[in-house]
């Protein structure tokens, strides 16, 4: 049976994603790949010309599912709501799939680490920003909430606390009980953005 290169695309980037979870960024390289989504090299070097174009595609697939951590956020109740259930969904996230998480953070670091061949660095946190600045933003006027700190600053300052927050529980998760440490930074934002 032949695949079409768009199905086989989407094979590539599913086995890319999975690779990057259960082995880290570190060991992903086109053949690695080709191996996990049991495709021939040259198929996977003719749908990808390199690693860094494989590792865009599945940037963009991981984008794809932001909003897996911040469904069901009730606008109407408001913008403190609002954020306390992204942070609760956010931190679920890093209990119950903690392999995504890092494999996430790493993509980061990869990104960073190749700005020069790859545009993925640029584009990650803007598309948080709008993720969830849709989601705030929506909060705030669906309440009439007044917002002292601009919402893409807010949704900025709440995602370095989550990085930080991730990065402590991942290395040791039962020390100081990061949980807590985390929803007080929130809070503590609310409180400096006047929520």
């Amino acid at each position: 049976m032949r695949i079409s290169s768009e199905e086989r695309k989407e094979q590539l980037i599913s086995a890319t994603v999975e690779l990057m979870r259960r082995e880290g960024v570190q060991s992903v390289t086109i053949r690695a790949i080709a191996k996990e989504a049991n495709a021939p090299l040259a198929t996977a070097h003719y749908c990808f010309s390199n690693k860094e174009e494989l590792m865009d595609a599945a940037a963009e697939a991981w984008f794809k599912n932001l909003s897996r951590f911040s469904s069901d956020v009730p606008a109407h109740l408001g913008l403190r709501k609002a954020v306390e259930q992204v942070a609760e969904g956010y931190w679920r996230a890093l209990e119950e799939e903690p392999t995504n998480i890092l494999a996430e953070i790493e993509l980061i670091l990869w990104a960073t680490r190749n700005a020069a061949v790859s545009p993925l660095a640029k584009k990650i946190y803007p598309a948080y920003e709008v993720e969830l600045g849709n989601i705030f933003s929506s909060a705030a006027q669906g309440s009439g909430d007044q917002c002292t700190i601009a919402i893409p600053s807010l949704v900025r300052a709440f995602l370095m606390i989550y990085d930080g927050a991730a990065i402590q529980y991942m290395t040791d998760p039962k020390a100081t009980d990061p949980r807590t440490l985390f929803f007080m930074m929130v809070d503590a934002l609310l409180i400096k953005a006047g929520v």
